[in-house]
């Protein structure tokens, strides 16, 4: 829920649990005023009752005339309530009420409903008459429920309107309030969301509370931190596969120049020693064959090794034959299950050898990876090169129509060191790399970076 309406929600609950608080009391100071007055009318009217049989004791009154209702009845009884003399057995013997008016000011059912709940009932009091300590009765005096009811009922009910209306205006003012003074937590989010995308050069400008001026900095100070470090980091990264790069290289011209030259003098010398065998010496000739047959072996293994230390092509040929080599490759590998094609656009030569020698591991890793593990019908391969605003910019992506991940289950394409792997080379290239499903079923890896790399130290 956003931020400002639940602080708009909360401070109307509190609000409206005032305004309920209000009511109760309300509700509570009506029937203790009419608990009171009960009781007063209940107290004056036994006190008058045993005067009258006082003076029935000391022949001052008769007996036929008790009790003598008229004295009550000049007392001023409030609307709706009713004075009753009760005989021992709880009988009425007397019994006088006021009406009250309930049609120019209605009550709601609802309200007298929870009014007579809270209340328990009706409100009463109650007195003993009694004469030389025997009880003659007892005088109650009550209230209808109704009637209290109402009465609380026109003191609450012009409340409500108003409450209403200044609840309004609250919930309005204090929406504007928050909204204003959460205004900089807007500025916070996007920088968040620009640093969780990884931008990190995203930079929050200083605010006038002290509190969100505190985020501020020290938000600042750890997207620069950041920002170091993922440099530093980048860099390292693009010296150390660089130098793998280069060792590699370094590597693969010395098997080249030296292993490969003698494997080949070796290979042509089985093969003389294999025809002066033929007429000098027969028993030496299946020998040499085989010292032949192991040269050549050597020598398919080793262009093997070569090809995976560094593929001589890239650096004879160029990045878009070797890859294009290494697509038939795989064409003639699949034998028809799958077919790899690849598409080039903009001139992707003027990367540098390192950046180049990147490109072609990144697509060597994603092909094999799809071949064991995408079983798909189609495997293709982009390579852009385009300008934007930030400069000159390579595009990459490796497309299948295989099986494709599950919702909650990583692509096996895409999983483990391979994954890894690329991640380190597009690292070194200051790029981006993301992998995920696509709708209408298989799989993409994309990968953007800049196009002008430095050539790396020697």
């Amino acid at each position: 829920m956003n931020l400002k309406w639940l602080l708009v929600r909360r401070i109307t609950l509190v609000a409206l649990a005032c305004f309920a608080a209000g009511s109760l009391i309300a509700v509570y100071r009506t029937s203790s005023l009419a608990y009171r007055q009960n009781a007063d009318l209940a107290q004056s009217v036994a006190q008058q009752l045993d005067l009258q049989l006082l003076r029935i004791a000391t022949a001052l009154d008769l007996p036929k005339r008790f009790p003598d209702w008229d004295l009550v009845t000049s007392y001023a009884l409030q609307p709706g309530q009713c004075v009753q003399l009760l005989r021992p057995d709880a009988s009425v013997l007397k019994s006088s009420c006021t009406g009250f008016d309930s049609v120019s000011n209605p009550t709601p059912r609802w309200f007298v409903d929870a009014f007579t709940f809270l209340i328990g009932g009706e409100v009463l009091a109650s007195r003993p008459v009694s004469y030389r300590g025997t009880q003659q009765g007892a005088v109650v005096a009550s209230f209808n429920p109704l009637a209290i009811a109402t009465e609380t009922w026109r003191t609450i009910a012009p409340l409500f309107g108003f409450s209403a209306m200044l609840v309004a205006m609250l919930c309005l003012v204090t929406y504007f309030v928050i909204d204003r003074a959460l205004r900089p937590t807007e500025e916070i989010l996007k920088g968040l969301n620009r640093l969780a995308r990884g931008d990190l050069s995203a930079r929050l400008p200083p605010f006038r509370l002290t509190e969100i001026d505190r985020i501020s900095e020290v938000f600042n100070s750890l997207a620069g931190d950041l920002e170091i470090a993922s440099s530093d980091r980048t860099e390292l990264a693009r010296l150390l596969v660089d130098a793998q790069e280069r060792e590699r290289r370094h590597i693969a011209r010395e098997l080249h120049d030296e292993i490969a030259q003698k494997l080949s003098a070796l290979s042509a010398l089985a093969a003389c020693i294999r025809i002066a065998a033929q007429s000098d010496a027969k028993e030496l000739e299946g020998e040499a064959r085989e010292l032949e047959h192991m040269a050549s072996s050597l020598m398919i293994a080793l262009r093997k090794t070569l090809t995976y230390l560094r593929p001589q092509e890239i650096d004879d040929l160029g990045l878009l034959p070797s890859l294009q080599g290494l697509v038939a490759g795989h064409n003639k590998d699949a034998g028809g299950r799958t077919r790899y094609t690849i598409e080039a656009r903009g001139d992707v030569e003027e990367l540098n050898s390192e950046t180049r020698a990147h490109v072609y591991r990144i697509i060597q890793e994603a092909l094999n990876n799809a071949a064991k593990h995408a079983r798909a019908h189609h495997v293709n391969v982009t390579l852009n090169q385009h300008s934007n605003a930030g400069g000159k910019k390579v595009e990459l992506a490796i497309t299948d129509d295989g099986i494709g991940p599950s919702a909650d289950v990583e692509h096996p394409q895409y999983a483990g060191s391979g994954l890894i792997g690329m991640r380190e080379r597009v690292l070194a290239l200051s790029g981006s790399l993301n992998a995920g499903p696509l709708t209408d079923g298989g799989f993409r890896l994309r990968i953007e970076f800049p196009a002008h790399q430095q050539e790396g130290a020697v």
